[in-house]
């Protein structure tokens, strides 16, 4: 799934919501991805790790802020660790960095190890990286050649301080000059022993390299853990449970992307639930009734379940899936040249080629809606029928009438369908520039299961008297559905 439907369905809103704070969980984050099919149990694991860490979330806060605090010390080695090997020697800033890594992670362990958790995420000391980067055992971070390292560099130090006082002190230019020569001897030599004890780290340091980049990889994906079960709590995500079969089914399912804008402009968001198996599923409702939003919803959430995330619903049942489409309007292509509806053509060539050899989810969103409407209806049947024939979960949003057949599951959005409109149209009659949000504020976009042969609603018509459109043509519109 490319990035601009990621974006459209409010996944990459998810992601920019999850409080990641070091650089290690910035790189799981970036690798988040689908688990296949054969990872059944790790899926699995990875939604048990999550519960286990919402729950001690809640009884050990104090912990887990001290551990996010700390978290936020850690500064990126990844490329130290990648250009390290056993004949590279480290230089004063790399080592201050392995130092840094490691003080950090013996202070997160510490208070990792006292909570009550148990997931399949283990740390390895750090302590004789510390000892050998910290030999005069400083609480500081800071990291240089100290003299505990060698008696040797600590006579040169100590000669090199002594003429350094007498330079100061000298007043005869040809005595400086001589001072000066035997301080240049003593640096060099000072350089050739800190070259030594730095070689000397390295190839020590070296012998924990396996344990640093454990390390590394324990910490981002505690970070990504805590992240989740973070985002779980604030929006009350539940925790799907996975199939074999191939069954979806999410109650009062949520949007946060679509709930803050929402909040912002003082609205409420309405759930909806949705129950779909192998086959076709098609929702019906005119324009401005939610089935875009719906639509998006529901492969938001079937994609956050698939990578491990606790999902924004009351319930959810998700199977696991080869493949997940969202084929709706490509702007990135009609940019390119191609029309709306070329673009959705070579969206569904592309999940074709899963659809005849896995089982999984393709979603349509107002397929064929810019094509002449005769040939819309007509290639969205076909489609319907091709689609029929896979092991493939199938949903179609489309304001076409004709589409369902007895075999596919119908849901219509509820709409205006309940609304007093006499009510309705008064509301409007005193605040006319506002119309458009009087009316939307009206709509019910949860969905009823139909049969096929409810028509699709005429909302669009409802809509267009709500918004005074000229009798005369109204008049024309209801004579030409009595006579179709």
């Amino acid at each position: 799934m490319d990035n601009k439907i990621k974006e459209e369905i409010g996944f990459n809103y998810v992601l920019n919501e999850l409080s990641i704070n070091t650089p290690y969980g910035m790189a799981v984050k970036k690798k988040i991805r689908v688990y296949r099919k054969e990872e059944y149990n790790l899926l699995c694991n990875e939604l048990d790790n999550v519960e286990k860490i919402i729950t001690s979330l809640h009884r050990n806060k104090e912990a887990y802020s001290e551990i996010e605090r700390t978290m936020m010390e850690f500064k990126d080695i990844t490329n130290l660790v990648k250009r390290y090997n056993r004949n590279y020697i480290l230089d004063e800033v790399e080592l201050f960095e392995i130092k840094s890594f490691a003080i950090n992670t013996q202070k997160l362990l510490s208070t990792y190890k006292n909570l009550d958790l148990v997931i399949d995420i283990k740390f390895q000391s750090m302590k004789s990286i510390i000892k050998l980067l910290n030999p005069e055992n400083k609480t500081s971070h800071t990291f240089s050649i100290y003299n505990a390292y060698s008696i040797e560099l600590e006579e040169v130090r100590t000669k090199k301080i002594k003429l350094e006082k007498l330079i100061f002190k000298e007043e005869n230019q040809e005595r400086i000059k001589l001072l000066k020569s035997e301080r240049l001897d003593l640096v060099v030599e000072e350089e050739k022993l800190e070259s030594s004890i730095k070689m000397c780290l390295s190839k020590k340091i070296y012998d924990y390299i396996d344990d640093i980049k454990h390390n590394i990889d324990a910490i981002g994906r505690l970070d990504m853990l805590i992240a989740k079960g973070r985002i779980a709590i604030k929006y009350l995500a539940v925790k799907p449970k996975i199939l074999k079969e191939v069954n979806i089914w999410f109650k009062d399912m949520k949007n946060p992307k679509v709930i803050n804008y929402l909040r912002e402009n003082n609205k409420d968001y309405i759930p909806v639930s949705i129950s779909l198996e192998k086959g076709v599923t098609v929702i019906t409702g005119a324009n401005m009734g939610g089935k875009s939003v719906t639509i998006k919803t529901m492969v938001l959430n079937l994609l956050l379940a698939l990578m491990g995330f606790y999902v924004f619903a009351a319930e959810a049942k998700v199977a696991m899936m080869d493949f997940v489409y969202l084929i709706s309007d490509d702007m990135q292509s009609i940019s390119r040249g191609l029309s709306s509806f070329g673009a959705e053509i070579i969206k569904i060539n592309e999940a074709i080629k899963d659809i005849k050899t896995g089982n999984g989810f393709i979603g349509l969103d107002e397929f064929a809606r810019v094509t002449n409407p005769g040939e819309g209806v007509i290639l969205l049947r076909s489609l319907c029928k091709f689609l029929k024939d896979y092991n493939t979960v199938s949903l179609i949003s489309t304001h076409y009438d004709g589409i369902i057949d007895r075999d596919m599951k119908h849901y219509q959005v509820v709409g205006l369908k309940n609304v007093d409109e006499n009510n309705l149209k008064n509301k409007i009659n005193v605040d006319r520039e506002d119309s458009t949000r009087i009316i939307q504020d009206k709509m019910d976009y949860r969905l009823e299961i139909v049969d096929e042969h409810c028509a699709v609603p005429k909302d669009a018509i409802k809509v267009a008297k709500l918004l005074g459109l000229d009798e005369k043509i109204l008049d024309y519109t209801e004579a030409m559905i009595k006579n179709s």
